[in-house]
């Protein structure tokens, strides 16, 4: 989860979570119309099979930065298919190897470092990781490229058969949205006083994902929340901000747990009022058309107040 971050509201907010949510106070309800930060720590354990890819990983970077061409040689497939930032292909790994022993003459080398942002096993044997490669500065670890690699395993290692090279500046310009596709679509919640219907969609240029939530509850005006989600480059991270109809706004900061089925939102708000809020909102994936919503370690103007109960989310029906 991303450090310390103040992140803002997601969507079905604190006030869908407190309309749908009969056993909080008639006082909570009152103040808490936006939710902020707090920490959300993922305890899930990293896979054998993660282990080993990232083992792989780890050996790659420790040869290119020694510049010890035989034994970067020993991670990669007979046919290796790589593609550098200019485009250009060498195939198999003797020519890989040539070419890495021609990098290494080179004074300018500098250490690298390797950073798998997500690793993914499509089949048993075959593996799927995106990342960035830095670049040693002094003391500093500095962005130079994006990559991916696929590996497959044979004999029980894993070997490295594709690895794409992107540099930065055309990396930025990748949609790095395409993680929350899931959530595009119509949503709804439905409890017996209260009702939710949420639309979650594409900007024009897909840099932008928003969103628009109408609460509707009995005997009290419906009320329509805005939301827009992002990426900041400066920071890395996909990024939220809120408004609701009150005057409530907050902005957010999402992470992705280990296993892929579950986002946290380390959330800061300011309520009509001008109260300050806190709080992590939790997505947990249970289907493509079904998410599970709670809101945790929540706080108004410091003082702690209690979890939201699970509300359960359905893509609508057409």
């Amino acid at each position: 989860m991303r450090n310390n971050r103040k992140a803002g509201l997601v969507f079905l907010t604190f006030t869908l979570a407190l309309a749908m949510h009969s056993a909080q106070s008639a006082e909570a309800k009152e103040k808490s119309k936006v939710l902020s930060k707090s920490k959300f720590t993922e305890t899930s354990p990293l896979t054998d099979k993660d282990d080993s890819v990232r083992s792989v990983l780890i050996k790659l970077e420790a040869a290119i930065s020694s510049k010890k061409a035989a034994d970067a040689d020993l991670l990669f497939a007979d046919d290796i298919s790589f593609i550098d930032q200019s485009g250009e292909e060498t195939r198999g790994r003797a020519a890989l190897r040539e070419r890495f022993e021609q990098l290494f003459k080179q004074t300018s080398v500098s250490a690298i470092g390797i950073h798998p942002q997500n690793i993914s096993f499509p089949a048993d044997n075959v593996a799927l990781v995106v990342g960035e490669v830095s670049r040693k500065h002094e003391n500093q670890d500095l962005p130079a490229s994006r990559f991916s690699m696929v590996l497959a395993r044979k004999n029980n290692a894993w070997q490295i058969n594709q690895m794409t090279e992107t540099n930065m500046q055309a990396a930025q310009a990748e949609n790095r949205l395409q993680v929350l596709n899931w959530l595009i679509g119509e949503w709804s919640a439905e409890k017996p006083d209260a009702s939710a219907h949420m639309i979650v969609e594409w900007a024009p240029s897909k840099k932008f994902i928003t969103s628009k939530c109408t609460i509707s509850k009995t005997g009290a005006p419906a009320q329509v929340d805005t939301q827009v989600i992002g990426w900041d480059p400066q920071h890395k991270a996909i990024i939220s901000w809120h408004f609701d109809s009150n005057g409530g706004f907050g902005s957010g900061t999402w992470s992705e747990s280990v296993n892929e089925s579950k986002w946290t939102v380390d959330v800061a708000g300011v309520g009509a009022d001008g109260s300050n809020t806190m709080a992590s909102n939790v997505f947990t994936v249970k289907a493509p058309d079904e998410f599970v919503w709670q809101s945790i370690h929540r706080s108004l103007e410091g003082a702690t107040v209690a979890d939201t109960e699970a509300i359960t989310v359905h893509r609508a029906k057409r």
